[in-house]
């Protein structure tokens, strides 16, 4: 007697067994049933197919086309508890409670294709989102009473190093953060400890710039994952994973990448659930994505730079919901902190409020909100230290609407013209910005340097140099260049300006050819004695080098 045909179900849209059109749900409940059948489940629950349909008004009519579609198809899907049952004689008027199940030979006749490929399981979970099945307990975890008994040292190196990670240390410091997870790394005891350390080490070695640190830590997970290490596996880990590699290629400067990594999380059926339901990868998604768009809106002569400025601040406003949802302050401070400096940027390039309903004052001093409550939580909460971020933004904002004033008209240029129209420029006050920064000026004192703005960029240079924190390149350059500017701006072209300038045009052979392209220009801006200053510091480092 020959085997019954094998009937192909083609799960990508649009749906076909056998070549003819099909209905979602049937399709749905049919490939859920064979997964279930193929793994420890078994059976579905009709509590699974609600959840699955929860606007569906009326399950029992979903169920009864489904099973009409499966008599159509020449496929017997069983239902209930009594599995030695014939379904044909069952009462179909109870046939939507469930559970439903398919018998080994029913399921041996199935086969599942999307895009041409043979999905088996694993697959076939993934591309509909199934739950993947019973999993395997870690060796060594036979139960709760012998988790709990086991050594706790790498519970203890973990929160040791997490502690740090949370201080914000950066550079230096930021090595021995991610040295620290590698620790714990190596005092896991099972597959979720090994994942969950080795993606916290990933993310800690890409904060401090090492790049090949974090790739390596990643290819250790890929490990773990493709050799099915028990609790590697999970979609959260996979989901996280996915996004620390756009992060790490969005750091060396790959945009494109970066975009490509956030596709194939949103592309993946499984791994979207996660980006939805869990806050903090949510965060990290959203994050990046404005980052993107940002990028892309402040591009030189790009079309759609105001589209790309509006899709930035509405995935920004996202990631600090999902901060809030996450109870991460850490996060908070970051999106708020983007959100200020992003929302001046867009404001004075034109790329919102292009009828300009809105004054430069009100919205310099909104983004200025914005960055107090980020120093706010780094202050009251110990997050976020190490880094000069929000200073330099606030540095930027302060001097953001200056602009020359007209040259003298009764007499020729002169170059000392231009120092003066220079320090003609009014930035916004320190007292003014503090009192913009209510109700989140406490970290804003005096004593923290805010009473005149070269002091607040003097304050976080003495922290790099005295070795108490490590700031990278970027952020040490913008520093420079922010107290060269307002050096310059209060007291002329003195040793200290130019001292400035000379450090500045030293620093910028660290930096990558767009970021050298921005400082570039920003001393090009500066009065002559300034210019010339850093043009002879950058020829005194080229005979060096």
């Amino acid at each position: 007697m020959p085997a019954p045909a094998l009937i192909h179900v083609d799960v990508s849209s649009p749906y076909r067994v056998d070549g003819q059109p099909a209905r979602y749900q049937s399709v749905w409940l049919l490939a859920r049933a064979w997964h279930a059948q193929r793994s420890a489940e078994g059976a579905v629950t009709a509590a699974a197919v609600r959840s699955a349909f929860p606007t569906a008004a009326n399950l029992r009519m979903l169920v009864s086309r489904a099973f009409a579609d499966f008599a159509r198809w020449g496929i017997v899907v069983g239902w209930g508890a009594d599995r030695a049952r014939d379904p044909a004689a069952a009462n179909p008027a109870q046939r939507s409670r469930g559970p439903f199940w398919l018998a080994a030979a029913s399921a041996r006749r199935l086969r599942f294709v999307a895009n041409g490929r043979t999905l088996g399981p694993v697959a076939l979970a993934r591309h509909f989102g199934f739950p993947a099945g019973a999993q395997p307990v870690p060796a060594g975890q036979a139960d709760g009473t012998g988790y709990v008994m086991r050594d706790m040292a790498f519970w203890s190196e973990l929160t040791q190093a997490m502690r740090s990670a949370q201080d914000g240390h950066a550079g230096a410091h930021g090595f021995a953060v991610a040295e620290s997870f590698g620790a714990a790394r190596r005092l896991a005891g099972d597959g979720f400890q090994r994942a969950l350390s080795l993606l916290k080490e990933s993310q800690a070695w890409r904060r401090c710039g090492r790049l090949d640190q974090s790739r390596a830590a990643l290819r250790r997970f890929d490990r773990l994952v493709q050799a099915a290490d028990a609790g590697a596996a999970t979609p959260a880990f996979q989901a996280m994973a996915q996004v620390v590699r756009a992060w790490e290629r969005y750091t060396r400067g790959d945009g494109e990448g970066a975009r490509a990594g956030l596709d194939l999380l949103h592309a993946d059926a499984e791994l979207r659930l996660v980006v939805r339901y869990n806050p903090r990868v949510r965060f990290e998604v959203l994050n990046l994505e404005a980052l993107l768009h940002k990028a892309d809106a402040m591009r030189p002569a790009h079309a759609a730079a105001a589209t790309a400025a509006q899709r930035a601040l509405d995935a920004f406003a996202g990631a600090l919901q999902a901060a809030y949802e996450a109870d991460s302050v850490d996060a908070v401070q970051h999106a708020a902190a983007n959100i200020g400096l992003s929302l001046w940027l867009f404001w004075r390039h034109g790329l919102i409020d292009a009828g300009r309903s809105l004054s430069a004052s009100a919205v310099q001093r909104q983004a200025m909100r914005w960055l107090g409550l980020s120093e706010w939580i780094c202050d009251r909460f110990g997050v976020g230290g190490g880094t000069a971020w929000n200073a330099i933004f606030l540095l930027r904002i302060a001097r953001g609407s200056c602009g020359p004033d007209a040259p003298p008209l009764d007499r020729p240029a002169s170059a000392s013209d231009s120092m003066a129209v220079f320090r003609r420029q009014r930035p916004l006050s320190v007292a003014d910005a503090v009192e913009a920064l209510r109700p989140f000026h406490a970290p804003f004192a005096p004593a923290r340097g805010f009473v005149r703005w070269s002091a607040v960029a003097a304050f976080a240079l003495e922290d790099h140099d005295a070795g108490h924190v490590r700031l990278a390149p970027l952020q040490l350059a913008n520093l420079l260049l922010e107290s060269a500017w307002y050096l310059t701006h209060e007291q002329g072209a003195t040793s200290a300006a130019c001292a400035a300038v000379e450090r500045l045009a030293g620093q910028l052979p660290a930096l990558r050819p767009a970021e050298r392209a921005f400082f570039t220009a920003e001393l090009r801006a500066l009065p002559p004695a300034l210019r010339d200053a850093a043009a002879e510091a950058a020829r005194r480092h080229r005979q060096r080098a």
